[in-house]
């Protein structure tokens, strides 16, 4: 009997232990510049009405439903992107850098050039995502945006100030996707 109950609760914890969102596990928890952090939520981005491209996770410190607080947060938090489907470096590139203008005054996008020309020789260097592949920006204050692809370290790019705009593209005034930003805040 006593087997029988720990195989069910080691079972059942088994199942808990990570989130799926589109058909990606998602840990619930993991560590980024030595803090842990949770899953704040996440979603589908979908381009077009019908093209589902990544599934988009939000790990913060503390779970939030108000986006200006991560944003402004002064601890670290990551935005995960899980492909799911192939695409063009300079394509994923060129949506990152749409979201910048989209969500930055004209001056800090000017001001924001040269680490935009660090962002693209990183997805240069890459050239194309694929299908299952694993986008992570760390943003780690005091040091900028630490960009993984595959596992592997690309660079970090200097700044407190291009991460809080880089995470506007998900969560500013003009996000990537409306329905995307209501997941990564936890409220889909």
């Amino acid at each position: 009997m006593k087997k029988a109950v720990a195989l069910l609760l080691m079972t059942a914890s088994m199942v808990v232990g990570a989130a799926e969102i589109g058909g990606v596990k998602l840990e619930d928890n993991l560590k980024v510049g030595g803090s842990d952090l949770q899953l704040n939520g996440g979603g589908v981005r979908v381009k077009f009405g019908i093209a589902k491209v990544y599934v988009g996770a939000l790990y913060t410190a503390q779970k939030t439903a108000d986006a200006n607080a991560v944003i402004s947060a002064t601890t670290p938090r990551r935005m995960q992107i899980s492909m799911l489907r192939d695409v063009a470096a300079e394509d994923l590139h060129s949506s990152f850098i749409d979201g910048l203008e989209d969500n930055t005054s004209s001056a800090e996008f000017a001001g924001f050039k040269p680490r935009i020309q660090e962002m693209n020789a990183i997805f240069q260097s890459v050239k194309e995502v694929k299908k299952g592949d694993v986008i992570a920006l760390d943003f780690i204050p005091g040091k900028g945006t630490q960009i993984t692809v595959r596992g592997q370290v690309k660079d970090v790019i200097a700044g407190d100030d291009f991460a809080r705009a880089l995470l506007k593209i998900w969560l500013g005034g003009k996000p990537a996707s409306s329905d995307l930003k209501k997941g990564l805040l936890g409220s889909k």
